[in-house]
């Protein structure tokens, strides 16, 4: 039979989560799906002759670098607001 788990006390400050890994994940993923697209787009450009030509590719390449970006702003967004609550909960004396 297992115990339960104690209950906090009323006067024990409550735990804020700021979601650290879920943005670190956000801004690294859009760093690397921008950078990924940017470098296929490039690798399928003819130039001077030489290189591969897949013009159906480039499109997807243009969507994925986009859409990288945008993820990548969300995550500074998100990093911004979360690093201003922060100060805002500890200037009122919130912990």
């Amino acid at each position: 039979m297992t115990t339960p788990p104690p209950t906090p006390t009323p006067e024990a400050p409550q735990r804020h989560s700021y979601h650290l890994i879920p943005m670190l994940i956000t801004l690294v993923g859009g760093i690397l799906l921008a950078a990924g697209s940017c470098v296929g787009f490039l690798g399928t450009l003819k130039i001077n002759g030489e290189g591969e030509s897949w013009p159906i590719l480039n499109p997807l390449f243009a969507i994925g670098f986009f859409v990288g970006v945008l993820a990548e702003l969300a995550g500074g967004i998100w990093a911004l607001a979360a690093i201003i609550t922060f100060f805002i909960r500890a200037a009122s004396g919130e912990q």
